[in-house]
Protein backbone atom coordinates (compact mmCIF):
# COMPACT_ATOMS: atom_id res chain seq x y z
CA UNK A 1 0.00 0.00 0.00
CA UNK A 2 1.19 3.67 -1.46
CA UNK A 3 0.97 6.85 0.63
CA UNK A 4 -0.07 10.17 -0.48
CA UNK A 5 4.12 10.77 -0.17
CA UNK A 6 4.68 8.08 -2.88
CA UNK A 7 3.15 10.13 -5.66
CA UNK A 8 6.09 10.83 -7.70
CA UNK A 9 7.42 7.02 -7.39
CA UNK A 10 3.99 6.05 -8.24
CA UNK A 11 4.33 8.50 -11.64
CA UNK A 12 7.48 6.95 -12.23
CA UNK A 13 6.28 3.57 -12.88
CA UNK A 14 4.63 4.49 -15.75
CA UNK A 15 7.05 5.53 -18.10
CA UNK A 16 4.33 6.74 -20.95
CA UNK A 17 2.79 9.07 -18.44
CA UNK A 18 4.43 12.26 -20.06
CA UNK A 19 3.41 10.81 -23.57
CA UNK A 20 -0.23 11.39 -22.19
CA UNK A 21 0.22 14.68 -20.94
CA UNK A 22 1.82 15.54 -24.36
CA UNK A 23 -1.28 14.09 -26.18
CA UNK A 24 -3.96 16.17 -23.63
CA UNK A 25 -1.95 19.20 -24.58
CA UNK A 26 -2.48 18.35 -28.33
CA UNK A 27 -6.09 18.15 -27.85
CA UNK A 28 -6.43 21.20 -26.11
CA UNK A 29 -4.63 23.07 -28.57
CA UNK A 30 -7.01 21.73 -31.34
CA UNK A 31 -9.84 22.70 -28.77
CA UNK A 32 -8.76 26.07 -28.92
CA UNK A 33 -8.43 26.30 -32.76
CA UNK A 34 -12.06 24.87 -33.02
CA UNK A 35 -13.55 27.22 -30.71
CA UNK A 36 -11.22 29.84 -32.66
CA UNK A 37 -12.28 29.06 -35.90
CA UNK A 38 -16.23 27.24 -35.40
CA UNK A 39 -17.73 27.81 -32.19
CA UNK A 40 -17.12 26.80 -28.47
CA UNK A 41 -19.85 24.12 -28.48
CA UNK A 42 -17.82 22.19 -31.31
CA UNK A 43 -14.43 22.71 -29.19
CA UNK A 44 -16.11 21.47 -26.23
CA UNK A 45 -17.80 18.35 -28.48
CA UNK A 46 -14.33 17.49 -29.46
CA UNK A 47 -12.91 17.44 -26.01
CA UNK A 48 -15.73 15.57 -24.14
CA UNK A 49 -14.56 13.20 -26.99
CA UNK A 50 -10.98 13.15 -27.09
CA UNK A 51 -11.32 12.40 -22.96
CA UNK A 52 -9.74 15.93 -21.97
CA UNK A 53 -10.78 16.32 -17.96
CA UNK A 54 -14.24 18.43 -17.96
CA UNK A 55 -12.06 20.84 -15.51
CA UNK A 56 -9.24 21.27 -18.05
CA UNK A 57 -12.22 21.78 -20.59
CA UNK A 58 -14.22 24.53 -18.60
CA UNK A 59 -10.56 26.26 -17.80
CA UNK A 60 -9.73 26.29 -21.35
CA UNK A 61 -12.86 27.19 -23.09
CA UNK A 62 -13.98 30.12 -20.80
CA UNK A 63 -10.18 31.56 -21.12
CA UNK A 64 -9.31 30.86 -17.76
CA UNK A 65 -6.21 29.17 -18.86
CA UNK A 66 -2.56 30.61 -18.57
CA UNK A 67 -1.33 32.73 -22.02
CA UNK A 68 1.81 31.36 -23.01
CA UNK A 69 4.33 34.51 -22.69
CA UNK A 70 6.13 35.37 -26.10
CA UNK A 71 9.01 36.68 -25.31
Amino acid sequence: MRSKNDKVTATMDTPDCARQDDLTAQKVEVGIIFQEMLDTATAAAYLAKNKVPIATALRVLTGTRRKKSGN
